[in-house]
């Protein structure tokens, strides 16, 4: 399967934030010195890479620089390093965080506004090549501390109604399909292009009316 070479990436991951939480647990300092040396690092490759190759993020030719940027482990382990820092302090803390009602406030303001700039952010704008660079170095982790917020804020009783969707029984069956789904997805949009009787042009509107 082509499409799981995310799976070797969580792979280096995994064993990476094993040994940093194995340094965590004597030596804290140095162990958050090393997510912050790791994260620095992946954002200023990622963006050298797209700098130097004038790489401009858009939804036209989102695979541009797959082999490049795209599937490289050092380019996207700042989301991991992100979701692992998170889980540290929820252990450490046993999901009892208190928070100022404005800290919430502004919590779920900021997840929001950076969760939406990235989705909808790009549509009918022309990025330069320094604007590219920074887009393509930072997105991915900027989504991971959108998601780390609605995380922290659902586990510690600061979600409100998005707590309350979240934990539905009936999202359950959703949430434990997500893998499945990730591994047949690429499967299922074959089948539907070989068995099309008329060539697929791909657009924004194509895209999501397909799926």
């Amino acid at each position: 399967m082509l499409w799981s070479w995310y799976l070797a990436n969580d792979t280096q991951f995994y064993i990476i934030g094993a040994v940093i939480l194995i340094v965590a647990v004597r030596h804290l300092r140095i162990a958050a010195a090393v997510v912050s040396a790791i994260m620095v690092s992946s954002w200023a490759i990622t963006g050298l890479v797209a700098y130097s190759n004038n790489h401009i993020p858009n939804s036209d030719d989102p695979l541009a620089l797959f082999d490049m940027i795209y599937d490289k482990p050092w380019t996207r382990i700042g989301p991991y390093m992100i979701g692992m820092c998170v889980g540290w302090i929820l252990f450490r803390t046993n999901c009892q965080l208190r928070m100022s009602r404005l800290t919430v406030v502004l919590g779920w303001m900021m997840s929001s506004a950076v969760g939406l700039y990235l989705i909808y952010g790009l549509y009918g704008q022309e990025l330069n090549k320094l604007g590219g660079a920074a887009y393509s170095s930072l997105s991915h982790s900027a989504w991971a501390l959108s998601l780390a917020w609605i995380i922290i804020a659902c586990s510690t009783g600061h979600g409100g109604y998005v707590n309350t969707f979240l934990s539905a029984p009936c999202i359950y069956p959703f949430s434990r399909a997500t893998y499945c789904a990730y591994l047949v997805h690429p499967i299922v949009i074959r089948i539907m292009a070989l068995n099309s009787t008329a060539p697929l042009h791909l657009g924004t509107d194509s895209m999501v009316s397909s799926n």
